[in-house]
C-alpha cells in the first residue's frame, strides 16, 4: 500500500490541473522516472517489475490532493498567483521506508517539477528552491488495514505473491528473479543459495519472507 498526499496552495490550480497532478503522483507514473533519477536511486538498469505485482499495488495506491486555504511560510502568506510550492506526504509499510525514501523523494520532486502547470516557472526552479517538499512516513507493523483486518508485513507480501504473474526465465543468467515479488534485475540487495538455485531480492522484506516459507515447509 502506498497512500499519498499533495498539498497545494488554494486557488492556484483549476479542477483540471488538479486532476493531473494527483495522476502524475500515482506509483505507475513515479515509476516512469527511474531512468532520470538513476544517480539517486542506484538499481540496476536492466530491472523490471511484475506486471501482476505492479496491478495490485495499484489497486491499493490512493493519491489525494489538499487544497490549502492557509499556508505560511517564513511569516510570509503565499499568495496564489505567485509560482506554487508543494509538500507530498507518502505513506508505506514502516519496514518499508528507508528502502522506498531516496526514490519516492527524487521521483516525487521530478514528477511535480515537470507538471504542466509549472511550466511557466521553470521546472529546474525546484531543484534550486524548497518548492518541493517530501516526507517519507512509515506506516507501523499492525496499523494498515484492508478487507476488515490488519495486514502486517507478512501478510503484504502474501497478498504480492498471490499476485505475481509467471515471469519468463531471463535469457542473462547474470539476471535473477526475486520469487516473492517477482522483480527482475542483474543487482540485487540479496541473494540465497538454496537446492541448487540461485534466488535473488530486491530487499530484506522479500529475502525474509522468502526464508521463512523454507523454514515453514520443511517443519511441515
Amino acid at each position: 500500500m502506498m497512500f499519498l498526499e499533495l498539498f497545494v496552495p488554494r486557488g492556484r490550480f483549476g479542477a483540471e490541473e488538479l486532476r493531473r497532478l494527483a495522476e502524475r503522483l500515482t506509483m505507475k507514473q513515479l515509476l516512469t522516472h527511474i531512468e532520470a533519477i538513476r544517480d539517486v536511486v542506484g538499481g540496476a538498469e536492466d530491472s523490471s517489475a511484475n506486471p501482476g505485482v505492479m496491478d495490485f499495488l495499484g489497486s491499493i495506491n490512493h493519491v489525494i490532493v489538499h487544497e490549502i486555504g492557509t499556508w505560511i511560510v517564513d511569516d510570509r502568506a503565499l499568495g496564489s498567483a505567485e509560482p506554487p510550492r508543494y509538500v507530498a506526504r507518502a505513506y508505506v509499510p514502516g519496514p518499508w521506508r528507508k528502502a522506498m525514501s531516496a526514490f519516492l523523494v527524487a521521483s516525487i520532486t521530478r514528477a511535480l517539477s515537470l507538471a504542466d502547470s509549472l511550466a511557466d516557472a521553470e521546472p529546474e526552479r525546484c531543484y534550486r528552491e524548497p518548492c518541493v517538499e517530501v516526507q517519507v512516513i512509515g506506516v507501523p507493523e499492525g496499523g494498515y488495514g484492508v478487507f476488515g483486518r490488519v495486514v502486517g508485513e507478512s501478510a503484504m507480501l502474501d497478498m504480492i505473491a498471490d499476485a505475481k504473474t509467471d515471469t519468463p526465465a531471463p535469457d542473462d543468467p547474470g539476471v535473477l528473479i526475486d520469487p516473492v515479488c517477482g522483480m527482475v534485475a542483474s543487482e540485487m540487495v540479496s541473494t540465497l543459495e538454496h537446492d541448487g538455485t540461485t534466488y535473488g531480492f530486491c530487499c530484506a522484506g522479500c529475502r525474509k519472507y522468502f526464508v521463512d516459507k523454507l523454514a515453514a515447509e520443511a517443519s511441515q
